[in-house]
């Protein structure tokens, strides 16, 4: 079930000794279903290092008889010469299927998704004992087979990629009656962005898009972003969608302009699907 799908890290220095570290440690090795999961910490009780300031991660084998320490890879000891350092973590870490840390940025989280890791920020602060073993418990869950309760879901929004957001914006609420809701300037990603409908956000709306360094017209294909769809418990539902093997390049993270959690899941024709799950829902 969580058998690692990875070449173990080569190198002597693969495993550090534990001594010094507190909380779950060296033991028998697990009997049953094993999850391999990295953790960035300092002393191995809380999480409480960020992704690109840490310098070692402590690696757990984690099974129904409890988290096991499997050791320590320290970031520095694996390092190639001309190798990125991210590149070397990607490498340090790419034997375990999920990553515990206190913070970490959106791209080297699409990154390790896509070399079949999850990494998650959700857990911050929290005692590693604590987390190892719920983060465990909902893997788990998440293989029942039983019908999804999406009683509370509905579908959010749109999103179209524009070459001028005015003359758009000018065209739905002209031409076809929407109104707009909201309009944001993102200066530091470099776009523009605006919400239009025939309602609030408590009904479905147009996300349009124009990013500004954007110089040549989008085509069809290129001007389809996702689509959004408001969900419940959505670390659940994305355990679920992961264990029957849906992609998710963005797990679970809060959002950076809001209180909002979302995650991004893709369909079977590679078309991404935005999940936003509420502040009040989580």
């Amino acid at each position: 079930m969580y058998e690692p799908t990875h070449e173990p890290v080569p190198g002597p220095a693969q495993e550090q000794a534990t001594a010094g570290t507190t909380g779950p440690q060296e033991g028998p090795e697990p009997a049953g279903p094993v999850l391999r999961i990295a953790v960035a910490t300092r002393d191995g009780t809380r999480i409480d290092q960020h992704f690109g300031q840490t310098d070692l991660f402590h690696i757990y084998d984690v099974s129904t008889s409890g988290p096991r320490l499997a050791g320590r890879r320290v970031i520095a000891e694996h390092e190639i010469a001309g190798e990125d350092r991210r590149d070397t973590i990607y490498r340090l870490i790419g034997d375990c299927r999920v990553l515990l840390v206190a913070k970490i940025g959106v791209t080297p989280q699409e990154v390790l998704a896509g070399k079949g890791v999850e990494a998650t920020d959700l857990h911050a602060g929290k005692g590693v004992e604590e987390a190892l073993a719920a983060v465990f418990a909902a893997k788990t869950a998440a293989l029942d087979t039983g019908p999804l309760d999406a009683t509370d879901f509905r579908l959010l929004h749109a999103m179209l990629r524009v070459e001028d957001l005015d003359r758009s914006i000018a065209f739905y609420t002209g031409a076809l009656g929407m109104r707009l809701i909201e309009r944001r300037e993102h200066k530091k990603n470099q776009f523009s962005q605006a919400y239009l409908g025939y309602g609030g956000f408590s009904q479905m709306t147009l996300e349009l898009v124009q990013n500004w360094q954007r110089e040549t017209p989008y085509v069809a294909g290129d001007a389809f972003g996702h689509i959004a769809i408001a969900v419940s418990s959505i670390t659940r539902l994305c355990d679920r969608l992961s264990a029957r093997g849906v992609p998710m390049p963005r797990p679970p993270r809060p959002q950076r302009h809001g209180e909002a959690i979302v995650a991004f899941v893709v369909d079977p024709d590679g078309h991404r699907i935005e999940l936003v799950q509420a502040p009040e829902n989580a």
